[in-house]
């Protein structure tokens, strides 16, 4: 009797197996788990590309941050050369204003002394 219910089980698990439905569950899950592994390959190369985009990121900020900084260092000592020009000058044109106005000065230094005397 045993030996008929095993058969009868094999029998049925043989034309389960054939039954189109059953093919058509085996082919969903195929494809379930086929989709469920690219899914997850998706996932790690979205985070992999967040990640070297971060770093992208960061290293632009650093390049930019060090190329402002060049810049500005350019830009203060032209600032400077300019301040020293311009300071120089000053000095220059001062230094010519007072010869010029040296004998007026002598005159006004002279009439001061006469009058307050």
């Amino acid at each position: 009797m045993e030996e008929k219910v095993e058969k009868v089980k094999v029998h049925t698990r043989a034309v389960e197996k054939s039954s189109p439905l059953y093919l058509i569950r085996e082919k969903e899950l195929e494809i379930n788990t086929k989709l469920l592994k690219a899914k997850k390959e998706v996932e790690v190369l979205i985070q992999k590309a967040r990640e070297e985009a971060v770093k992208i990121k960061e290293k632009a900020v650093a390049e930019a941050h060090k190329e402002i900084q060049k810049i500005r260092e350019k830009e203060l000592s032209k600032a400077r050369d300019e301040a020293e020009k311009i300071q120089k000058e000053a000095v220059k044109q001062a230094g010519k204003i007072r010869q010029k106005t040296k004998g007026r000065r002598e005159a006004v230094e002279f009439l001061l002394k006469e009058v307050l005397s």
